[in-house]
């Protein structure tokens, strides 16, 4: 169960969600929605006040820092937009011709047809559908090939890799080998899709987040921690709808 509450810090008012859980300890989460608080069911509010005044330091610092970051940008599918692609950007172009949806790469710039006669919220999914499509294929082909290459140096069996939608994750790794990529991945640069394919191959080695798997990833990428953060900032400063 979650519910909202505020309390000051530091002369500061800030609003928080309480959620209740099975954990241990009293956990607290700083994103682009502001604070959550996760707790115990057994503990009182006077004690998860009590954490969050040790705390206000580092909440207040981290609410700030998400203050301070770009606005995240929703994509509105009309010609002129800005698509981004592998750490660049693509122009869409929009034109109204024919039944069926099409998708054209041209460079930097992709053309999408649609029916003239499809608006509002049909055309928006159309387009998005071609986008997508367009993303996943050349999404396999893209990164199928950087997974490999990790998977060869650890030495271990990989047996396939499945590029797809997936709204909460960038990627995982089945116990079968099998690896599955988030195709949004291809909006970023390529280090941060190079870091992506490296974490989800060293899986392969070690399936939870240990220190031993942590090592696996250094061996493949040395600066891993550095791309992990660009990632964490950059997560979400897009959204496909």
């Amino acid at each position: 169960m979650t519910q909202p509450a505020r309390i000051r810090l530091d002369e500061h008012e800030i609003d928080y969600v309480l959620l209740r859980s099975r954990r241990r300890t009293i956990g607290f989460t700083i994103g682009r929605d502001g604070l959550t608080v996760t707790a115990p069911q057994r503990v009182s509010l006077r004690e998860i006040e009590g954490a969050l005044q040790q705390k206000s330091h580092w909440i207040l610092s981290k609410l700030a820092a998400w203050a301070e970051r770009p606005r995240q940008r929703e994509l509105a599918y009309e010609s002129g937009e800005m698509l981004p692609w592998l750490g660049g950007e693509l122009r869409l172009q929009v034109e109204p011709r024919g039944i069926r949806t099409t998708l054209r790469r041209e460079g930097d710039r992709v053309l999408v047809t649609v029916d003239p006669e499809a608006s509002g919220e049909l055309r928006r999914r159309a387009i998005a559908g071609a986008l997508a499509r367009h993303y996943k294929r050349e999404g396999e082909q893209f990164m199928a090939p950087r997974v490999a290459q990790f998977a060869a140096r650890l030495d271990r069996p990989l047996r396939k890799v499945v590029v797809r939608d997936q709204k909460r994750r960038w990627g995982s790794c089945a116990a079968d080998g099998t690896i599955r990529l988030n195709w949004r991945l291809m909006g970023f640069p390529e280090v941060l899709v190079d870091y992506v394919c490296a974490h989800e191959a060293a899986h392969l080695v070690e399936p939870n987040h240990s220190a031993a798997f942590w090592n696996t990833v250094a061996r493949l990428m040395p600066d891993w921690k550095l791309h992990r953060e660009q990632m964490r900032r950059e997560a979400d400063l897009w959204t496909w709808g």
